[in-house]
């Protein structure tokens, strides 16, 4: 537990608290009992609780891209009263450590960390959180412009990385979306409660979540055009090989059927039975049968070739 305190504000930072530290806060602080276990779960929703005396929220951010796809989000918890502020987190957002560093550093230089207040504090702390998104964004962008690349190239298979990009874009936007709805309501209950003006704070926070919500719209685009162009491109090079296959297929049956003809026990021109042609050499009845074979698959070769069909 990491504690600053000034004059007239506190901040209380908990990272990866045991249980006696969160429910300790009881003592200090007048928190519910159930908003307390609620810090301490992984499965709460997005939300903002309004109290006489706090406003408890839990916000959910995204903070790494797994290999394999999907976005992990992380949890953190605010209780934020008219002069103190608790924070609760895991430790993977690291905007919060590094903004409670920035006032550590500040208190000792001043004497002070919040100057304007401690709605003023929870902006910087939410912009510092939503600012280090845009570098997950900007990392998914790069991997679908490497994507784009290997599905012109057909050098490797790329659906299950088409699969993995669709399914971090869609963690991605799963977080946001709530997000997106309770920065209003936090607001207006951080306005209640502290009596501050935090409409220009909370205008900016509501940009940045805006462009946000813009590139992960753009990247979900790009996932479903680069996927129907993966689908597309693979059924032309189907059909492209199933053409050549049924050109060779077609040359062939010519001899198919002279072999056919002249295996069967019948009497045929320069047959066994009626004794080969000789009059090219002992193989002539071989040189004409290969001949009779050869001119119709020459014939649709060059018929195929002008169809553009090879």
């Amino acid at each position: 537990m990491k504690e600053l305190r000034t004059e007239g504000i506190t901040w209380i930072n908990l990272e990866r608290p045991t249980k006696d530290e969160v429910m300790s806060l009881a003592n200090s602080f007048p928190f519910h009992i159930l908003s307390l276990e609620d810090t301490l779960s992984k499965r709460v929703l997005t939300k903002v609780e309004k109290y006489r005396d706090y406003i408890f929220t839990v916000l959910r951010f995204p903070t790494h891209l797994c290999e394999k796809g999907g976005c992990t989000p992380s949890q953190v918890s605010f209780f934020i009263g008219n002069n103190f502020l608790v924070t609760i987190h895991d430790g993977s957002v690291e905007a919060i450590n590094n903004i409670f560093s920035k006032c550590e550093t500040q208190y000792k230089e001043t004497g002070k960390f919040a100057l304007e207040g401690v709605g003023p504090l929870v902006y910087r702390i939410l912009r510092e959180i939503i600012g280090s998104i845009f570098p997950i964004i900007e990392n998914l962008l790069e991997r679908l412009e490497d994507l784009e690349d290997d599905i012109f190239s057909a050098k490797r298979e790329v659906l299950l990385e088409i699969t993995n990009l669709r399914r971090t874009t869609s963690d991605i936007r799963r977080v946001l979306a709530p997000l997106r709805r309770i920065i209003p309501d936090l607001e207006d209950g951080l306005s209640e409660q502290t009596g501050e003006d935090l409409e220009i704070y909370f205008s900016d926070l509501k940009d940045h979540i805006e462009k946000l919500w813009e590139l992960t719209d753009m990247c979900r685009e790009l996932v479903e055009i680069y996927k129907d162009t993966d689908f597309t491109l693979g059924q032309h090079r189907m059909n492209r090989a199933l053409v050549i296959l049924t050109v060779i297929f077609t040359i062939t049956i010519p001899a198919t059927l002279v072999g056919t003809f002249y295996g069967m026990n019948v009497p045929l021109p320069g047959g066994i039975e009626t004794g080969p042609w000789t009059f090219l050499g002992p193989y002539t009845t071989f040189i004409i049968l290969l001949i009779v074979s050869s001119l119709p698959a020459i014939f649709m070769v060059a018929y195929f070739k002008k169809l553009g069909w090879i």
